[in-house]
Parts: C-alpha cells; structure tokens; sequence
C-alpha cells in the first residue's frame, strides 16, 4: 500500500481544541509510561518520528497520548476506527507497513488480552529507507509489552478486570520507579536491565524468569549467568550480536534458544534499547524478553510439512521422468517384435498352404524368436518391479558357476554368431542359480549389443576374497568415467544408444539388483588394454 494514501486529513490526528475528543476531557494517568513508550519504539525503529494512541474510555476514538519528532505537534488529537494508517491497524489489529515516495511508515496495535487498546506508530523521511520484517517484529514487541501494561495501569484496583467494560482512573499507582516496576512484573515478559558494556551483568530482572525459566531474579544477576543459559548451538551467534551491538550502539534484537532450569529449552524473542545516562554517553540496556516457543514449534511444523511437500513434488517429477524414460525405452523394445509377431502370424493365415515346408519352417522360426524376445522383456521388467518392492528373495543352493558359464556361452555362441573366450576357475558357491544366469545373460547381451561382431568379448569366473567374481569384458570403446554409475540405473542406456538401437536399458539395472540380493553388488571398470570390464562380486556365505 503506498503511504500517500494514507497521508492528508483522514490520518491527521485532530488538532487539540478543534473538535477535543472524549478521552482529552480525564485521560488516564500513566505518568511518563507513555513517553518511555515513544521513546523506545522510536530507538528500536531508528528514527525520531513516533506517536502513541491509546483507544478512549467510550471505545470511539483513538486519542494520541504521547509523540516525538514531527509528531509531537499532534498529540492530544484523535482518529476514528478506519481512518488513515492507525485507524485501519486499530480496526485490523495486525501491522501494516505503508511507503510511498518522500516517507515510510510503521504501525502495530497495542494488545491487552487479544484486544487493541491502542496503536503505536513510527515514521521515517529518510530517502529510500523502508520498514522491514525485523521493524515489524520489533515495534510488536514493544507493543506487546506495552499493551500488557497500559492494559494493567488501566485496570481498577483490587479487580480481575475492567469495571464495566470500560478502563477507569484510579489513584492506587505508587511513585515513578516502584509503579514501572509493578506494571512491568505483571506482563508476560521478562524485563531487565543491563550495564552496557559489562559483558552481561545485571541490574534488574523482573519475577516472570521465574515462571518463565524456573531461575530467581537473584540467580539470573550472577556476572555471566546469561551467557551460559543461552544454547550452546546458538552462543557464538548471540554473542557476536551482543558485541556487535554494545559497539554500535544499534537496537538489540534477537531470537535463540535458552535452557531452562529444568533443562526445557525454550525460544525467547529479546529485544533493548541503549539508553544514555546524565551525561548523554550511553549508560545501560533496557529490554525485555518473551517465550516465542510454542510459535516456533508451529513454525517447525509447518518448515517440515512443506519440506515433506518439496520432496513429494521431487519424487513426483521423477516418477514422471522415470515414465517418460521408460516409455521411450520400452516402446521400441516392444513394438518391433510385436509388429513381427503379427507380420508373420498374417502371412501363415494368407498364404496357408501355399507355403512351401522350408518357407512355414523358416517364419516360424522367426515368429518363436520374436515371441521369445517379448516374454524376456516382459520377464525382466516383473522382475524389475517385485525386486523394487522388496518380494523377491534368492534361493540359494551349492552351483557349480563354472559349469553355468559354460552353458550360457554356449548359448551365447549359437544366438549372436561370435567367438567369445571363457577363464573359468572350478568354483562351487551357495547362489541363486538361476539369478545368476540371468546376470551372465543380461552381461553378454550388453556386449553383442555394444560391440562390434569382430570384437573380442570374454566371461571370468574366479574367487576374490571369500566371494566369487564374475566380469564380461570386451576390447570395445569402453564407458565414460562419468557415466559408469549411471549405467545400472532403470532405463538408462549408453550415451551412443538412439531411440531406433536394441535395449531398453533394463538389464544391467537387473544385474545390479541380483546383485544386491545376494548381498554384492555390481559395477563398470575400463578394461585393462582397452574396453570395458563389467564385474560381479556374490559372496559366498558358509552353509547354515
């Protein structure tokens, strides 16, 4: 909101004569409560311009009690519910911050038991300064505490509350000092007084510390009792802060944690000012503190639900990368021999008998190859899926992996047409057999499907510390370092694989998964002499 619209008559209080409003005719006495009020918000704000209002008896008007800078000339005149910035704060009981070109402008209701009895307002002409969060919370503290005890000051004596709704003047208040100090021990703060520059010692702490910490006004005077209640985690902060402001001279304001005498940890919002002493030079710290810890946990609450929040949008955008990964993956790996499979059972329902033996043989050899390729792939993804789920658990038994080897090379031979070297060392290991033809498979297939058909390709098997190792190397060009990791993940696949090359990028993330349910895992080395190395380690558990 620009502060403009604020400015002009509807947020001038009434000059004193024009048109008095009711509470100028018997205002309450606070003594000099309202002028310590300006003066602090003022020094907390940083600047010279600040008015008080307080609401009058009949609850009509908001009458100004107390100003300084060029807000002094307004005192005694009034606004209505509404009007200008402290009407519509008076109104809305919350902040509200205004701005505009030549001014900026702060206001915060004044608060006694959720009611607004008044509003404190500061002003700013500074070129482009402006009134930030740390203002806000500031000045509403101050409004806090000095709503609390305006609210106590106007409290009949010798009651609970207001006689008939309505603040009244009473002549119970003692002298100065021992009044400030009976309304201060009543709010629900913790007031003090410190010697500036003392390093922490003491004047004055009011009896809240008790309610509040559980220490006696006498304990918490100690020389050094306030540094070392405050948290360990956050006691370099705070007393970076504190120097920081006993060199300066600027407002104290901070938020940390504190140990209770009990041991609670409770958050406390403490704010000061640096008032001068006789002589101008700066004298002593005059604060207060309050318990902020019930809205911090709120706060820690909220921070961990909408972390919760950020990592289900992350978990959902990766589902749907994974989606569109495994769609484009898939999609090939299933319609090219699915388009087979329904090419050739055409043709045999065409043509029929008019085939000739060798022709029928030749595409039904093809029609079971293609269907062979449909059930792995559908093979590998269910059991993708229950080894995600956690539903799979290995069968293991003695198997001579030598012997397994040989057959799956065998195998190989005869499918792909090319030469390709076992070393093989005897070993017998308690293994899931049929797991780990798959990973010998799936290891053999990423080979023919990567490599040239002239390109030397071997299969090892041999012990390695306990466990059995089995590795399918190829002179081929080998795998970027950068990319060694990401090739057992779902549907990854090399950075040279289009969307038209064979594989769906599901095998090797099964090796790895066999892998880890032996309790081993997988991984891509370069090849000694070139090419790549794709290694299996299975321990081998002893028989139960």
């Amino acid at each position: 909101m620009e502060a403009d619209a604020w400015f002009g008559p509807a947020d001038e209080v009434t000059p004193p004569g024009a048109e008095p409003p009711a509470a100028a005719a018997g205002p309450t006495d606070l003594g000099d409560l309202p002028e310590l009020v300006v003066t602090w918000a003022g020094r907390l704000a940083g600047t010279r311009d600040a008015l008080l209002y307080l609401v009058e008896p009949a609850g009509r008007r908001l009458v100004a009690r107390s100003g300084s800078g060029r807000f002094a000339a307004g005192v005694g005149g009034g606004v209505g519910k509404g009007e200008g910035l402290a009407g519509e704060v008076w109104r809305a009981g919350m902040p509200l911050v205004a701005a505009g070109h030549a001014s900026a402008e702060l206001a915060v209701p004044l608060l006694r038991e959720g009611a607004v009895v008044g509003v404190l307002r500061v002003a700013s002409g500074e070129p482009g300064r402006t009134f930030d969060h740390g203002d806000v919370e500031r000045l509403r503290g101050v409004g806090e505490l000095a709503g609390a005890a305006i609210g106590n000051a106007t409290r009949p004596a010798g009651t609970g509350g207001e006689a008939e709704g309505q603040p009244q003047t009473e002549d119970w208040l003692p002298p100065a000092e021992a009044r400030y100090r009976a309304l201060f021990e009543q709010v629900p703060a913790v007031v003090y007084s410190e010697v500036h520059g003392s390093g922490g010692v003491m004047l004055y702490q009011s009896p809240q510390i008790y309610r509040m910490l559980g220490y006696t006004p006498e304990e918490s005077m100690r020389p050094g009792h306030w540094m070392a209640r405050v948290h360990p985690d956050d006691r370099d902060r705070v007393a970076a802060e504190d120097e920081r402001c006993d060199r300066t001279g600027d407002p104290w304001g901070a938020e940390y944690r504190v140990i209770a005498k009990d041991g609670r940890v409770v958050w406390i919002r403490d704010h000061a000012v640096l008032v001068p002493g006789e002589g101008g030079e700066p004298d002593c710290w005059q604060g207060f503190y309050i318990d902020v810890t019930e809205q911090k946990l709120a706060e820690a609450v909220t921070h961990e639900a909408l972390d919760r929040e950020r990592q289900a949008a992350v978990e959902l955008r990766a589902v749907d990368t994974m989606k569109n990964t495994f769609l484009d993956a898939v999609s090939h790996e299933l319609r090219t021999p699915l388009a087979a499979v329904i090419g050739i059972a055409k043709t045999l329902r065409r043509a029929g008998s008019s085939l000739d033996e060798e022709d029928t043989a030749d595409l039904v050899d093809r029609l079971v190859n293609n269907a062979d390729k449909l059930d792995r792939l559908l093979t590998d993804l269910l059991d993708l899926d229950r080894l995600s789920k956690g539903i799979v658990a290995p069968k293991l038994d003695r198997t001579d992996l030598a012997a397994l080897v040989d057959r799956v090379a065998k195998e190989w031979r005869q499918g792909s047409g090319r030469r390709l070297d076992v070393v093989a060392e005897p070993v017998v290991a308690r293994v899931d057999a049929a797991k780990v033809e798959r990973i010998v498979e799936n290891l053999l297939v990423n080979a023919d499907r990567h490599t040239t058909p002239d390109t030397p390709v071997w299969v090892r098997v041999a012990r390695h510390d306990g466990a059995v190792l089995l590795a399918v190397e190829d002179a081929g060009a080998g795998v970027p370092h950068e990319l060694q990791a990401e090739l057992f993940e779902p549907f990854r696949r090399g950075p040279e694989a289009s969307t038209q090359a064979p594989g769906a990028g599901i095998g090797l993330a099964l090796v790895s998964r066999f892998a880890q349910l032996h309790g081993g895992r997988a991984w891509v080395q370069d090849r000694p002499g070139g090419g790549a190395s794709f290694r299996v380690l299975l321990p081998d558990p002893a028989e139960p």
